[in-house]
């Protein structure tokens, strides 16, 4: 299933090597920003305590302890030359972002040691008023006295009202994960329909909406991370098959049940407990949806598969014991669960999966 990329981010395999290592340990440089008319007001520490240490023991649990976020701050106001609003505006684009970050390292530099930095995280007094949002750089250029830092991520006043889930959503965008919201629906594209943005996969993933209640990755996001390995995914091609799924969120086992539809498409099964960080889900169970690699970030390259057309947000979409769905010919039964994963039967016809034509 290869990669489409699209703002340096692409669902697939293989993951291209400039990104952020997904195993081991990730070092990343924290600096502390403010503005001429927008002096900040907390200290550095109580800014920092925002996203550490809850971003960093989310990705230890959702990788199985595979990737290890090390945060070294430079506890310390850096006094940006320019107002508020030039780099609310400036993050639009990739360069004004990277001469954002720039700045921010050259004021830094002479006091801090960029040695062995994998990326820069820019926290910008979350009082201004902009920057409004903090976004990711994937694939940028950086200059140190040290040496070159290829990703970076910078924070907006949204960072009160997201909390540290908003560095996980956006270091996933550096570890290669797309934006799963739809892009027509967003803050700047306003819909009538308040499920709009969420409505190819409502609550799940933290990289559709990252304040919902079920943030932890698919299996599919972590596979493509190594943080699953190909063992723990069992893949169908033909016939009836069951297979018991342990839930994502607890490490060991297989994690998934993958039904190839086409070139860049599969079918997907995956357990989901109220456990971990998925704790408020309303409905567990095992959790279907597709994956389409060729379809662009914000455009829906997951889409989960419902079982009520009175469920947006697909908080019912978990198939409880004796629930199904039939999605291209192929039958997803839940013939077997208990508190930590889900048996599930798996018919694909004789004739292979019957959308491939849509794939």
């Amino acid at each position: 299933m290869p990669p489409t990329y699209s703002d340096d981010v692409a669902l697939g395999i293989p993951r291209a090597d400039w990104y952020l290592p997904s195993i081991g340990t990730v070092k990343a440089v924290v600096l502390f920003v403010d503005f001429p008319d927008a002096p900040a007001q907390k200290s550095p520490e109580e800014v920092f305590a925002i996203v550490n240490p809850g971003a960093v023991e989310f990705f230890d649990h959702v990788s199985y302890g595979k990737m290890h976020l090390e945060l070294v701050p430079h506890l310390k106001w850096l006094r940006l030359s320019q107002p508020s609003a030039h780099y609310g505006e400036a993050i639009r684009s990739g360069q004004g972002h990277d001469a954002f970050m720039q700045e921010a390292v050259d004021l830094a530099d002479p006091e801090v040691d960029f040695s062995d930095a994998d990326m820069l995280l820019v926290l910008a007094n979350p009082d201004a008023t902009a920057p409004e949002f903090g976004p990711a750089a994937p694939r940028t250029s950086i200059r140190t006295a040290e040496g070159e830092i290829t990703s970076g991520v910078t924070s907006g006043n949204d960072l009160l009202y997201w909390g540290f889930r908003w560095l996980n959503h956006e270091m996933g965008h550096s570890l290669s994960l797309v934006d799963l919201y739809a892009f027509d629906a967003t803050w700047e594209n306003q819909s009538d329909d308040p499920y709009a943005a969420s409505r190819f996969t409502g609550i799940w993933s933290l990289m559709n909406d990252i304040g919902q209640k079920a943030p932890e990755y698919f299996a599919f996001e972590r596979w493509q991370l190594g943080w699953l390995d190909d063992e723990q995914i069992s893949c169908q091609t033909s016939g009836e098959r069951t297979t018991t799924i342990s839930a994502i969120e607890r490490e060991g086992g297989t994690k998934a049940v993958m039904v190839p539809l086409g070139k860049t498409s599969a079918l997907v099964v995956e357990s989901r407990r109220a456990m971990g960080y998925d704790k408020a889900i309303p409905k567990e169970g095992a959790l279907v949806y597709v994956v389409d690699t060729s379809i662009r970030t914000g455009y829906g390259p997951i889409q989960v598969l419902p079982i009520r057309s009175d469920d947006p947000l697909f908080e019912n979409a978990p198939l409880a014991k004796g629930e199904s769905l039939t999605y291209c010919g192929i039958t997803v039964t839940n013939v077997k669960a208990d508190a930590n994963s889900d048996e599930v039967q798996v018919s694909i016809p004789e004739t292979g999966p019957q959308c491939e034509a849509e794939n």
